[in-house]
């Protein structure tokens, strides 16, 4: 579950760790919006796993303790995942660096490290420079958090500035904006408001995805991947890779994949 509540997802009500297994397993998955029931059940991380496996690339954002990270990459290597999985932390000290480089030393290497940096934390590109020198990963996700009173993000924030561009090309690391929208928050509150309801319900992608790619975003993570795909790719700015999975072009060009 990406929340510790039920009631976003599901048809379920209250906090997931209330409910036992057999219990989940009653709660139907729901459109997030709409509220629509599917039929779809809540899956174990196996599962979820054995779903995808050798299909897509899994975006493992943890929500638990970063303690509980070894114990989730053991599920993904017993079943020849490892090199399909990113592994996610929010990181917003030196403290947070170190708990998390521990984590990652239990596990091994032939895992995707890719940390969180959020600008409600972090306002400087040295700690991204230092994140990068700890981890050397191949991506980082900045946010612009928007407060539910302001006016939608004309600079991007402190994190998404010429500086961090620079630092992103110096590192070869990808800039990754995040751009879905929250229920009961203001569209693209994790995108400076910029995000998918600007660019879908209100048909203005050019000040959605546009203004990321425009300030060094490489990746653009979105709930609404067949239309940032199609404009995207109408608008120059998205990249494929070979079939060997290895890049047409350099992490330093302005391409979303």
């Amino acid at each position: 579950m990406h929340d510790s509540w039920l009631d976003r997802t599901t048809t379920c009500k209250g906090e997931v760790v209330k409910y036992t297994l057999a219990e989940l397993r009653t709660c139907r998955l729901v459109i997030e919006g709409t509220h629509a029931v599917t039929n779809e059940r809540v899956s174990t991380l196996r599962e979820m796993l054995l779903a995808t496996r050798d299909r897509i690339l899994i975006n493992l954002d943890n929500k638990l303790e970063v303690g509980d990270l070894p114990g989730m990459i053991a599920v993904a290597r017993d079943l020849g995942m490892a090199d399909q999985v990113i592994v996610k932390e929010n990181l917003w000290n030196q403290a947070r660096i170190t708990t998390v480089k521990a984590a990652m030393a239990v596990i091994g290497g032939g895992v995707q490290f890719m940390p969180i940096l959020a600008d409600d934390a972090v306002h400087d590109v040295g700690f991204a420079e230092t994140v990068d020198h700890a981890f050397a990963p191949c991506a980082i996700e900045l946010i612009n958090w928007r407060a539910g009173a302001e006016t939608l993000t004309e600079t991007g924030g402190p994190l998404f500035s010429t500086r961090m561009r620079a630092a992103a090309v110096r590192g070869n690391w990808h800039i990754w904006a995040d751009t879905y929208a929250i229920v009961n928050k203001p569209g693209g509150f994790l995108a400076g408001g910029r995000g998918d309801e600007l660019a879908v319900q209100a048909s203005l992608p050019r000040e959605a995805w546009g203004f990321w790619v425009d300030r060094g975003a490489t990746i653009i993570q979105t709930d609404e991947p067949k239309a940032a795909i199609d404009w995207l790719a109408a608008n120059g700015s998205r990249v494929p890779y070979a079939g060997t999975g290895e890049r047409l072009e350099p992490a330093a060009t302005a391409s979303i994949n």
